[in-house]
């Protein structure tokens, strides 16, 4: 079996995932099944719906504009993936990568998110 080396690890959105697979879907050979892995991400999709996607990608610059400082890309794309509702929930999700913020913050992300 080939050994398979990671150059880069970037985080996306679920509007970036979907575009992703679209390209693949372009590039594979008519015969070609697709993988396991690409089926359970288009069936996951599905789930979550074309609306939700797009709210997903608005709602990735609107937290990218917020200029919140400590907070990275990947949390930004995690908060936008997983739209928590409530503020201990955005704790929850940033406590993962051992950053807190001031609580000023916080609901400016939850506000962010809600509207």
């Amino acid at each position: 079996m080939a050994e398979i080396e990671i150059k880069s690890q970037t985080p996306l959105t679920y509007a970036e995932v979907a575009k992703k697979l679209e390209i693949v879907k372009k590039h594979r050979k008519k015969d070609e099944e697709p993988g396991f892995r690409t089926k359970k991400a288009e069936e996951f999709l599905e789930t979550i719906g074309k609306e939700q996607i797009k709210k997903v990608e608005d709602l990735q610059k609107k937290l990218t504009d917020l200029n919140i400082p400590r907070v990275k890309e990947r949390q930004i794309i995690n908060l936008a993936n997983l739209m928590p509702e409530d503020e201990d929930s955005v704790k929850i999700i940033l406590a993962n990568d051992n950053i807190t913020l001031k609580q000023e913050d916080v609901k400016k992300i939850v506000d962010c998110i809600t509207k």
